[in-house]
């Protein structure tokens, strides 16, 4: 039984390991193919960034865990590209301690988050959004934030395609070892509680 509850789990986080939201596929080829045509180094640094995150995807395929180091870099070139597309509209801030860049979290956790603050903060209003993620230790283990200043949370939130992604990792490899908080003061952001420190272990 206890064999079963593996295969069926390492199938459930395939699947979502596999999932990148087709919409911002779509959209990052759409805006590749418009600036082919009016700016061919954006549309380069934005095939460049689309590639670097496809490669992420497939070569680390076989693996459940991935570094706070590779998460972060990867949310970066999702951020790069929608930078791209947004220009002016869209600026962000990164910051890790570097105590916390080894340890180890779902792969493909930071950039659905990053990609919910944009949906929310520039998509949804039009305007100018700021985005900031923050990771660090402390005495209760890996705290991770995402803030944007779109719309506050509803009080009834149903979480969309990517958020639900996090939760289903999150309760497959952190079960009853994870909080999860959207709150909206002081800031508005999205908070990560890890208690369970993984770290220079073998991943699966």
């Amino acid at each position: 039984m206890s064999k079963l509850r593996d295969l069926k789990t390492q199938a459930e986080l395939e699947v979502l390991h596999s999932k990148i939201n087709p919409h911002f596929l779509y959209n990052a080829l759409n805006s590749i193919a418009d600036l082919s045509v009016t700016d061919d180094k954006k549309a380069r640094r934005m095939t460049t960034a689309l590639a670097d995150l496809f490669r992420y995807s497939i070569n680390y395929s076989n693996l459940n865990y991935a570094s706070l180091q590779d998460e972060i870099a990867m949310a970066e070139t999702y951020l790069q590209i929608e930078k791209i597309r947004f220009e002016d509209k869209l600026s962000y801030t990164i910051q890790i301690e570097d105590a916390a860049k080894s340890y180890l979290v779902p792969r493909f956790l930071l950039q659905p988050l990053a990609e919910n603050a944009v949906k929310h903060g520039l998509k949804t209003t039009g305007t100018d959004t700021k985005i900031e993620i923050h990771v660090a230790l402390n005495e209760k283990g890996l705290l991770i934030e995402v803030c944007d200043i779109g719309p506050a949370f509803p009080k009834e939130l149903i979480p969309g395609y990517g958020i639900k992604s996090v939760y289903d990792k999150m309760d497959l490899l952190f079960r009853d070892a994870y909080e999860k908080q959207f709150k909206n003061e002081p800031d508005k952001k999205i908070i990560i509680h890890i208690a369970k420190l993984l770290k220079d272990e073998p991943v699966i």
